[in-house]
């Protein structure tokens, strides 16, 4: 097992149906897990993602430029109604910000 699952091994874990779907969702809720997300991996197991969960409407920018995976990021609202999506490429240079304020955000 790669040292970095190990990481991922000890969050929190959400089970959820995305596009007729089902994903198991590492939970990203602070502030280090945030920073972090899924640029640890190599490879993104079949099935597996990751949800930030914040206590409030924000709308931070995201980044993949340490991220050595493609991602889809999915920004959601309160209501997990979608905002936007993002088809990123694996170190991607540049700012990925929704255009609304968001309370959810899932990588796939």
């Amino acid at each position: 097992m790669h040292k970095a699952f190990k990481i991922y091994k000890r969050l929190k874990k959400i089970t959820t149906i995305i596009k007729s779907r089902k994903y198991n969702l590492w939970v990203a809720n602070n502030n280090r897990t945030r920073a972090n997300g899924l640029s640890l991996i190599d490879k993104l197991p079949k099935g597996w993602g990751m949800i930030f969960i914040y206590d409030e409407d924000v709308r931070h920018s995201f980044t993949m430029e340490k991220t050595k995976i493609p991602l889809q990021i999915i920004f959601l609202d309160k209501n997990f109604k979608i905002n936007q999506v993002f088809n990123c490429r694996a170190f991607q240079k540049g700012a990925i910000t929704p255009k609304e304020k968001y309370r959810y955000v899932i990588e796939i």
